[in-house]
């Protein structure tokens, strides 16, 4: 990655203050430079949802997860509000070298029946495998003598990793989804995380679009080319 030496710990925001929390974001990040490319996918970006109004794109993050990289559960739309807010997410996934896990779960997703969708979520098979990993690694902590707000903690987060919808990180594919009613109330399905990567890494691109009303965007030469 030309962005190689650029990367720095991913940060967190509580009650307006930003700081390191690796229990709830493990993972680097860096701003990727705004050059032609870059301007093409952020109109690529608006042009994908319509050119709403007074609406523009973020500027672009790269985030990188190694083993045990993750994100726990959160919404995306920041202090939303009628007059502002985080409308949209991408999660756009550029790499993903021999990566297991990671997916990006939504829990209060309904999840598709068709088998054509199993190029792009966790299926029955994938979840069997990933059921008697956490069985294995449930049993490791029973006889390691774990506490029981540790095995409680472990049950709930099995149980609810068997709702909803995970999509994997596949490289090249794309999640679309909007954070935001037009009355500024957020989607209570648009909960997700970033699950643990178990083994390889990935690489995804945050594509966020912020509505802002009355917001009329510079006028620009770009179009989209790639």
């Amino acid at each position: 990655m030309e962005f190689e030496p650029h990367f720095t710990p991913a940060t967190v925001w509580t009650a307006g203050h930003e700081h390191l929390d690796p229990t709830v974001r493990h993972s680097e990040k860096t701003l990727t430079p705004r050059d032609h490319t870059v301007q093409c996918i952020e109109e690529r970006a608006r042009r994908f949802q319509g050119w709403r109004p007074y609406t523009f794109v973020e500027k672009l993050w790269t985030q990188r997860y190694g083993v045990g990289g993750h994100y726990t559960y959160h919404y995306d739309w920041s202090t939303a509000t009628r007059n502002s807010g985080r409308v949209s997410s991408f999660m756009v996934y550029l790499e993903a070298n021999n990566c297991t896990g990671g997916g990006t779960h939504f829990p209060r997703l309904n999840k598709p029946v068709e088998k054509s969708w199993c190029k792009f979520i966790e299926c029955e098979e994938d979840e069997d495998q990933a059921a008697a990993e956490q069985s294995s690694s449930s049993s490791s902590m029973a006889g390691g003598g774990g506490s029981s707000a540790e095995k409680k903690k472990a049950q709930q987060q099995q149980q609810l990793l068997e709702q909803g919808v995970i999509f994997k990180p596949v490289k090249g594919n794309a999640v679309f989804w909007e954070n935001m009613r037009s009355d500024g109330s957020g989607y209570l399905e648009s909960w997700h995380a970033g699950l643990p990567v178990k083994s390889g890494s990935k690489i995804g691109l945050n594509i966020w679009s912020w509505f802002q009303e009355g917001y009329v965007p510079p006028q620009e030469t770009t179009t989209a080319g790639v």
